[in-house]
């Protein structure tokens, strides 16, 4: 599928992290596109010689300029068609469409096509296409991968459409969920994705027993040895765990004011000295035997639904499936993550939609269904659906996702946390760095490794996945 390459012109970017809304200036003449085609060609060798460079200014200046350069369509001429490659299924796919088509009778002139992606291979999908210019209209993926379609140049600045005096969304930096401006920074502070929705780990337990002992969900990590400690004493086995140690490890440490990556100078954090406590925290845990990796399986689902565990950290989005392996065999409870330490922070985990550069009406239009995602009532309705919290503030206050609230612990526990969220670095090599820190901490848990030698292996993979 051939696209059309946008036309440039001059503009003025947005400056996200501070707050600062830009200030729009008139468009110049059409002879100004040789000068920003200009640009772009500098953008291009500026990013191919600064690339991993984060402080390289000549790069960031460049960059800069050419992002700049950007022009964007405020009116559809004409039909529009709009092809979206999602990872929804099953009654999220169901919703999805039923969006879609609410939004093409609204707007009969742009026409929403959906297309389902497996899981499997769908990263090296996308890839493929954005080495290739032939990405859909818009893709969703974890903000992650995000950052290396951004360096293909394949994604376009939701900037200029968030802050236009005409097809802009009003008073955006209030109404977003502060959190998300953590995903940003390593994007130089540019927003080339965006979530429907936010979640992340909440705290699972076994509400009948803990009213049976008369204990509460613990609030602080100091507090998770003896909640653990009773629960343990209760069935008989390990009590509490996280499902996904790496996720729980890094949240633990971020709290604690340490930091898995330092993304100035893109330097690994994960094995300093607080980074060092808190797995010897978790492993004295384990060695006293009230705490448990999640084991061969990979989920704690079934573990807790026959009552081998009694509390564990896990991602809200397990809600719909933990519910129904408890079924009736007891109640279960949810509650917001452990917080301990001088920053507040609870990892969000969700998808992210982006917008591929194709041609100006079809980014318009791409960009107009976004923003009525994003648009209260529909935003609410998201989160509902999917049991999580609107990335929108004015959907969170609609009395159909405050009612939810009451009925849904999980929600509610999300929705407790909601100022405290924020992103894991979103730098190319994310993915390496976090998998090889996930097997230094498996090792030192299983006594496999001694912790020296397993975060120093750690280290040397992740330092080569952040600077290729």
């Amino acid at each position: 599928m051939s696209k059309l390459r946008r036309i440039a012109a001059l503009g003025l970017t947005a400056v996200l992290l501070g707050g600062c809304v830009p200030q729009k200036v008139a468009a110049p003449e059409k002879a100004e596109e040789t000068k920003a085609e200009e640009a772009k060609t500098e953008e291009s060798q500026a990013k191919n010689e600064g690339k991993n460079e984060g402080t390289n200014e000549t790069a960031a200046e460049a960059e800069t300029a050419a992002e700049t350069a950007a022009a964007i369509a405020t009116e559809i001429t004409g039909p529009v068609e709009i092809t979206i490659w999602h990872q929804y299924s099953d009654q999220y796919e169901v919703w999805f469409q039923k969006v879609a088509d609410e939004f093409h009778a609204k707007n009969p002139d742009i026409t929403v096509k959906l297309q389902y992606q497996p899981a499997d291979q769908y990263e090296a999908k996308v890839m493929a296409a954005a080495k290739a210019d032939d990405l859909p209209s818009m893709v969703h993926s974890a903000a992650a991968n995000m950052t290396s379609y951004i360096n293909e140049g394949a994604l376009v600045n939701m900037d200029d459409y968030i802050y236009d005096s005409t097809v802009g969304y009003e008073n955006f930096d209030e109404d977003i969920n502060s959190g998300l401006n953590q995903m940003y920074v390593p994007w130089g502070n540019k927003r080339y994705a965006m979530p429907l929705f936010l979640g992340g780990n909440v705290f699972f337990y076994n509400k009948t027993m803990f009213e049976e002992l008369g204990i509460e969900p613990p609030k602080t990590w100091s507090e998770v040895e003896a909640v653990a400690t009773a629960v343990s004493d209760k069935i008989g086995k390990p009590g509490f765990g996280f499902q996904i140690m790496v996720d729980g490890y890094m949240e633990v440490l971020t709290q604690a004011g340490g930091e898995v990556i330092d993304l100035e100078n893109k330097t690994i954090g994960f094995d300093s000295e607080t980074a060092r406590e808190k797995i010897t925290w978790y492993k004295d845990l384990i060695d006293k035997k009230v705490a448990r990796l999640v084991g061969d399986d990979k989920h704690f689902t079934n573990p807790f639904a026959n009552g081998d565990v009694g509390c564990y950290v896990a991602l809200s989005g397990n809600y719909g499936y933990l519910a129904t392996a408890v079924g009736d065999k007891f109640e279960l409870g949810a509650a917001p993550l452990p917080q301990e330490g001088p920053k507040k922070f609870v990892s969000l985990s969700e998808p992210v939609f982006a917008i591929a550069k194709t041609n100006p009406e079809e980014e318009l239009a791409s960009w107009m269904f976004l923003k009525y995602l994003l648009s209260p009532e529909v935003n609410a309705e998201c989160g509902t659906v999917f049991g999580a919290l609107p990335a929108s503030t004015a959907a969170m206050n609609e009395s159909v996702y405050q009612d939810f609230l009451k009925v849904n612990p999980v929600a509610a526990a999300v929705y407790e946390q909601r100022d405290s969220y924020g992103y894991m670095p979103t730098i190319a090599g994310w993915y390496e760095l976090r998998t090889s820190l996930d097997k230094a901490l498996e090792e030192i848990m299983l006594d496999i490794s001694d912790m020296d030698t397993a975060l120093a292996e750690a280290r040397k993979s992740a330092e080569a996945a952040i600077r290729k």
